[in-house]
C-alpha cells in the first residue's frame, strides 16, 4: 500500500497548497459496548491530519454525525482545530450529499468511518449491525468529480469497496458479511486508522519538504496521548475492548510509542518537540473553522 499512501498524500498536498477545503469524514459509534460511545480510532487520526493539512495551507472540514460529535470535537479542539460539521442522526443520503456539495471541497477522505455492506447494512468487525446509529455519510463519496480517499483497518470502512470482496472475506473474520462496498480513488490500510493518518502525515512531510519540520512535529507520542485523553474525557472508548482508557483497538499507547520516531525518520527528519496548539473556534455563522 506504499503506492496508495504516496498517491493519497500527493492529492492532499496539492489540494491543501492550493488553499482548497478538504473534507475528512470520521467517527464510529460502538453500539455494543456497556456504555455505547464513539471509538477512539478515527477521531484522533482525523484531528492530526486536519492539523497537518492546515500546515500546508489547506482548510480541513471534518464531518461526523451526532452520535460521534462530542468525541470528534474534543480531538479537534485538542489539536487546535475548530469544530466538526455534525450531521443529524436522521440525515438522509440526499441531505448528506447536499451538505457536502455545498462545502465546495477539493477532496474527501474517510478515516475509520464505517459504510454499508453489499446488503446496505453497516456492520462492526464483530458483525454487529449498527446501521441504526450511523448516519449515511458514505453517500458523499459518490458525488461526481470529487477526488476521494480513505484510511481503514478492518474491511468494513468506507473505501474498502476498492478491495475485492473475496480478499476481505479471506483476510478478516466475518469478512464476507461486514465488507463495506463503498470504493474510493486511493485507499490506505493500516494496523489502526490512527496509525494510517500518522503515516499520511509522514508522507506529506516527504512530499512537501519545506513544511517537513512542522509536519514531523505532529508525529509524537505526547500529542497522541493528549488527543486520546481528550477523546476519553468526552466519552470515547476503545473500539475493540469497549472500555475507556489510553488504548486504540486494544493496543495500549505504550505498546506503539516507537511508531512515531520511525515515522518521523521516514518523513526525512529528526524527532522534534511536540506542538502545543491553542484551540480555535469559528465565529458564529462563519462556517467551518480551520486549525489554529
Amino acid at each position: 500500500m506504499a503506492g496508495q499512501l504516496a498517491r493519497l498524500a500527493a492529492v492532499l498536498a496539492g489540494t491543501a497548497i492550493a488553499g482548497r477545503r478538504i473534507g475528512l469524514v470520521t467517527g464510529v459509534h460502538i453500539a455494543w459496548a456497556p456504555r455505547p460511545a464513539a471509538e477512539t480510532d478515527g477521531p484522533v487520526g482525523a484531528a492530526v491530519l486536519a492539523r497537518a493539512l492546515t500546515v500546508l495551507g489547506g482548510e480541513p472540514v471534518v464531518l461526523t454525525d451526532a452520535w460521534c460529535g462530542p468525541v470528534v470535537d474534543a480531538c479537534l479542539g485538542a489539536a487546535g482545530c475548530g469544530p466538526a460539521v455534525v450531521l443529524p442522526r436522521n440525515a438522509t443520503e440526499d441531505e448528506v450529499r447536499t451538505t457536502v456539495a455545498a462545502l465546495d471541497l477539493g477532496a474527501l477522505v474517510a478515516v475509520e468511518r464505517l459504510g454499508p455492506n453489499r446488503h446496505g447494512r453497516v456492520m462492526t468487525m464483530r458483525a454487529v449491525d449498527i446501521s441504526a446509529s450511523t448516519a449515511p455519510l458514505h453517500a458523499a463519496f459518490d458525488l461526481p468529480g470529487l477526488p476521494t480517499g480513505a484510511v481503514g483497518d478492518g474491511g468494513n470502512e468506507i473505501g474498502m469497496g476498492t478491495v475485492p470482496l473475496d480478499v476481505v472475506a479471506t483476510a478478516v473474520p466475518h469478512g464476507s458479511e461486514i465488507a463495506c462496498r463503498t470504493p474510493v480513488d486511493h485507499l490506505v490500510v493500516a494496523g489502526t486508522s490512527n496509525w494510517g493518518c500518522y503515516a499520511l502525515v509522514a508522507a506529506l512531510a516527504r512530499a512537501v519538504p519545506d513544511r517537513g519540520e512542522a509536519l514531523r512535529a505532529l508525529l509524537h507520542p505526547a500529542l497522541d496521548a493528549a488527543l486520546l485523553t481528550a477523546a476519553g474525557e468526552a466519552g470515547g472508548i476503545d473500539g475493540v475492548t469497549g472500555d475507556p482508557g489510553l488504548s486504540v483497538d486494544g493496543v495500549p499507547v505504550a505498546d506503539y510509542a516507537d511508531l512515531f520516531a520511525d515515522l518521523a525518520r521516514l518523513g526525512s527528519g529528526p524527532w522534534p518537540t511536540p506542538p502545543h496548539p491553542t484551540p480555535r473556534r469559528s465565529p458564529s455563522g462563519s462556517g467551518p473553522a480551520a486549525c489554529g
